[in-house]
């Protein structure tokens, strides 16, 4: 099993997503930004990581909202998924070709990656992002 680590990156009730660029895998497709865990990594270490390798940003992790395991064809994720409230540095285009900030109510209209819909269904019965 592989862990991934995402940020709910928030900012005036907007989240921010990612549209995988080209030279990644499952192109076009929308996601929150992060990646696998490497060994002996903690889980924010790892997302602190991620997010600076992704969108050139200094992160600071807040609070672990859910974490579910989701079985691809060939592959099972335990995925994590932590809110982020500030970060410092300009948002840079490394691993996206297009990034967003959306509402929840937006979610609907982007084609994410499937292994994100868990997710987006829990954050979607939220009073509050």
């Amino acid at each position: 099993m592989i862990s991934v680590l995402a940020g709910i990156i928030r900012k005036k009730n907007k989240v921010l997503i990612g549209r995988r660029a080209p030279h990644e895998r499952a192109p076009g497709l929308w996601e929150f930004p992060g990646g696998k865990m490497e060994q002996g990594e903690t889980p924010e270490e790892c997302l602190k990581r991620e997010l600076m390798e992704e969108l050139g940003i200094k992160a600071d992790i807040g609070t672990l909202f859910t974490n579910y395991e989701y079985k691809y064809p060939h592959v099972t994720y335990q995925m994590y998924f932590y809110f982020v409230d500030t970060f410092s540095g300009n948002l840079e285009y490394n691993a996206h070709d297009k990034l967003e900030w959306i509402g929840t109510d937006e979610f609907k209209k982007y084609d994410f990656l499937p292994g994100d819909q868990p997710v987006l269904d829990l954050l979607c019965s939220q009073v509050d992002i």
